[in-house]
């Protein structure tokens, strides 16, 4: 469970979506409070809990009051807020749709520190994140200082505590907002000299992460269930990432941008990549487990890898900075990704051309994908050998079954996210509940490629529909017959499914 952030504020429809923005950082939790009733039932637990000697789950490590709420009850609830012993020093926040000079000289009265729009903005979700880091940590140190303190005696020593506190909070302000992993944490810590802005060019791994899918099933699902079920993930990622040497850059949505290699220097970095890829596959089992749990739809990842030389440092300004990794390896990294299919590594020829170590290769494919001058090598990869010993797991319901009724494909190809009006006939060979293979029942007139995504609408011998509004990805293609790849399916696709597979 991330810091809690407490949102006060009358409207739902608001309240929700900054619950659902605050908590997509996966570092903190988001508690709306809709009336100062609730506010004040939250204020008489921790009275309650420092009673019993127990820990006040609820601390708010910072606090967000909505301007025209406060406006229209005469600022009563921030009054109250600020007569709370147990409240003291916990930053404030208003948020509000519109700004000006008079507006913000009200809210800087009542005691706000920062002002900001509604709905949040990534910077405004990045100040929020900043300002309540920085709480927690002031906070920390200030009771370690006194638990310090009363084990001194001497007024010279607690002098000397006092100063090497306030440098640490310092630093801690200084850096904060910029990095994200423990190793680059540790890296400025340890040389401050490197809290500036600029980097180095470096080769680097790169390695990009996504859910398939993500975007219908978060149409599916109330937003604080779509938080619940994409926190799950992230967490579930990162330990993978991080037993690897791996540097979250950032989580983009339902996607992972890290690299190997920095900040930390690693010879084996493409080798670890590979490794901790494949523990993220097997991890999604876990994951999926979770979903049929909580009746939550299930979820398959796509991985690519890439390696190249990058510029990777602090970018931004004096006020604020971030680490980051930029370069066409990034890019070309997300394309490689856009051509996997759920459950599938693909890795590039350039990372396999410095891995030391047996690598198990199912498939090679030529890609040419959008920006990329000239068409790329990427390989399926399942394993990594070599003192890693690292293999997918055996791909359940993978099982092609022969089919003998007449079943049509009618499939509309897919360009730049968009369908086009062509429809591609053939008729279902075999048959899973990832993969299909489709003989092609004329001739095509229009090109189709290994990568390219389809829509498909399935219908029986008397023209009944099967299945619609389903999408794969086109994986082998010969003149005559061609091999999908589920990458969307909905509930009529697993009636179906069923159907063919079990029965």
């Amino acid at each position: 469970m991330g810091r809690n952030i407490w949102v006060i504020g009358n409207d739902r429809r608001e309240m929700i979506e900054a619950q659902r923005r605050i908590n997509s950082t996966g570092g903190m939790h988001a508690l709306c409070k809709i009336s100062l009733e609730a506010v004040k039932r939250s204020v008489q637990e921790c009275q309650a809990a420092e009673e019993n000697r127990r820990e006040w789950r609820e601390a708010p490590s910072l606090i967000i009051m909505d301007y025209d709420m406060s406006r229209k009850e005469d600022f009563i609830t921030v009054s109250y807020i600020k007569k709370q012993k147990n409240l003291a020093g916990v930053p404030l926040f208003f948020m509000t749709e519109t700004r000006n000079k008079e507006l913000d000289r009200e809210c800087y009265s009542w005691g706000a520190t920062v002002v900001l729009h509604k709905p949040f903005s990534e910077e405004g979700i990045l100040r929020i994140e900043q300002t309540a880091w920085q709480h927690d940590v002031t906070k920390n140190y200030e009771k370690l200082l006194v638990k310090q303190a009363n084990h001194l005696r001497e007024q010279e020593e607690i002098v000397k505590l006092n100063g090497q506190l306030e440098a640490r909070n310092r630093l801690l302000r200084q850096v904060f907002g910029q990095y994200f992993s423990d190793d680059i944490f540790r890296e400025i810590l340890e040389h401050p000299e490197k809290a500036g802005i600029g980097g180095r060019k470096r080769e680097l791994t790169v390695m990009m992460a996504d859910l398939r899918g993500f975007t219908s099933i978060s149409e599916e699902l109330p937003p604080e269930k779509v938080t619940d079920v994409l926190n799950y993930f992230l967490q579930s990622m990162l330990p993978d990432l991080t037993e690897h040497k791996g540097t979250v850059i950032e989580y983009l949505g339902d996607s992972i941008l890290a690299v190997f290699g920095a900040p930390i220097p690693l010879e084996t970095q493409t080798e670890n990549a590979i490794a901790a890829a494949v523990k993220m596959q097997n991890k999604m089992e876990m994951v999926n487990d979770y979903c049929r749990r909580n009746g939550y739809p299930l979820m398959e990842m796509g991985i690519a890898l890439h390696r190249g030389e990058v510029f990777i440092g602090n970018v931004g300004s004096e006020q604020m900075m971030r680490y980051n990794v930029i370069g066409s390896v990034v890019n070309e990294c997300s394309r490689i990704e856009s051509f996997s299919v759920g459950g599938q590594i693909l890795v590039s020829g350039k990372c396999l051309e410095h891995v030391e170590v047996p690598v198990n290769v199912t498939s090679r494919q030529e890609i040419q994908a959008k920006g990329m001058t000239q068409p790329m090598t990427v390989c399926e990869v399942c394993g990594i050998e070599g003192g890693y010993d690292c293999y997918m797991s055996e791909k359940k319901n993978d099982i092609l079954y022969p089919v003998d009724q007449w079943v049509l494909f009618n499939m509309y190809p897919i360009e730049g996210k968009l369908i086009q009006d062509v429809c591609i006939a053939g008729k279902l060979t075999k048959f899973s509940h990832k993969r299909a293979v489709v003989r092609l029942e004329q001739e095509m007139n229009y090109d189709l490629w290994v990568g390219m995504d389809v829509e498909i609408f399935a219908a029986g011998e008397n023209g009944r529909a099967l299945f619609t509004e389903t999408y794969a990805k086109i994986i082998e293609k010969t003149k005559e017959h061609m091999v999908l790849r589920f990458t969307h399916v909905n509930r009529s696709f697993h009636s179906f499914a069923d159907q063919i597979c079990e029965g």
